[in-house]
């Protein structure tokens, strides 16, 4: 088996700079990779990154969803 490095909602919150009420959004909205273990929220690394990446490249939106309009704009 692949060593899999596994996240807590803290973790997350302090790797992606954002609160830990933040990622509890998220997960509840569904919107981020996740899975319960034992009733609490894990996170694996890889597929954070992979979150990250999909979110940076299919689109040119700043984090709150609001479309950057210099991109857009080829600018």
């Amino acid at each position: 088996m692949k060593n899999r490095n596994i996240l807590t909602i803290k973790q997350v919150a302090k790797y992606l700079e954002i609160s830990p009420r933040t990622v509890y959004k998220l997960v509840n909205e569904e919107a981020i990779p996740s899975f319960k273990i034992m009733n609490m929220w894990r996170f694996e690394q890889s597929m954070i990154d992979q979150w990250i990446r999909a979110k940076t490249e299919s689109k040119h939106f700043t984090f709150n969803g609001i479309e950057d309009e210099s991109r857009v704009n080829n600018r």
